[in-house]
């Protein structure tokens, strides 16, 4: 469950409608500007539902202005606080920030050592990053590249980079927001029509299908999670699977460099 820039009130409904339908893993990240909120609300709804702390899965990120100020440290506790928690289970370098990303995958290495982060990994990356990162051997390799994957964007050759380095794909905006060359394809409802699901539902088993990917998506809709979790009781066949896999246009909703400049 992605939890970007949410409030309390709204993040609250989703988050316990989400672990009701039985998810049970959420991201978030510091630039997101509500970390803390996302801890406040994970302490309510885990009182709420009765789980654990164990019994979920909490990504979070460091960001652009934590990497140039370079306490990496310091701000892993920043986050561990925010979200009022004492390990995380995933923590990732939101972007490859230019001049900074080789140092702080070094710190972030020296805390994965430490035991307080179970896995940690990247965000955004393409192949020059990783061939960047990878030039000064590290001893610890990215356990994850969080990056926009789709149909409309399936990435062929970083994905098979990632692959040849067992790094996992998170993939964010799975749906692309429904575009129209998705909510509109004839592939896509046919597919709708045979195994009587959504179009999004369509898309969510092609993503989990692949067995090496796991969506990441957002909604503010609290029905929507039971049923974007209900894609577990068909299959896709491999014909199926190329078809929607050759919708791509390369196309990407999101633009890095908004974000990172330099990228």
């Amino acid at each position: 469950m992605g939890t970007n820039w949410m409030t309390y009130e709204e993040l609250f409904p989703v988050m316990k409608a989400g672990f009701d339908a039985g998810f049970r893993a959420i991201d978030t990240a510091r630039d997101y500007g509500n970390e803390a909120v996302v801890g406040d609300v994970l302490q309510d709804v885990l009182k709420a539902t009765g789980l654990k702390r164990q019994d979920v899965f909490v990504t979070t990120k460091i960001g652009n202005s934590q990497q140039r100020k370079g306490n990496i440290e310091e701000q892993f506790e920043i986050s561990l606080a925010n979200l009022k928690t004492d390990y995380l289970d995933l923590w990732l370098m939101h972007w490859p920030y230019p001049g900074y990303f080789e140092s702080t995958w070094e710190k972030m290495i020296k805390l994965y050592e430490s035991g307080r982060v179970r896995a940690i990994g990247v965000a955004n990356y393409d192949i020059r990053h990783f061939t960047q990162l990878f030039s000064s051997n590290p001893k610890v390799v990215p356990m994850v590249n969080q990056m926009e994957y789709h149909p409309l964007r399936t990435a062929k050759e970083l994905r098979a980079f990632l692959k040849k380095n067992n790094i996992i794909t998170q993939a964010y905006a799975p749906l692309c927001r429904l575009v129209p060359p998705l909510k509109d394809s004839e592939v896509l409802r046919l597919l709708s029509l045979k195994y009587k699901k959504s179009i999004g539902q369509i898309i969510l088993r092609w993503h989990v299908q692949q067995g090496d990917d796991m969506p990441v998506f957002k909604s503010y809709n609290p029905k929507r999670f039971k049923e974007n979790i209900d894609i577990l009781d068909f299959e896709l066949t491999d014909d199926e699977m190329k078809a929607i896999s050759s919708l791509n246009q390369n196309y990407k909703y999101h633009i890095e460099s908004i974000n990172c400049p330099g990228y």
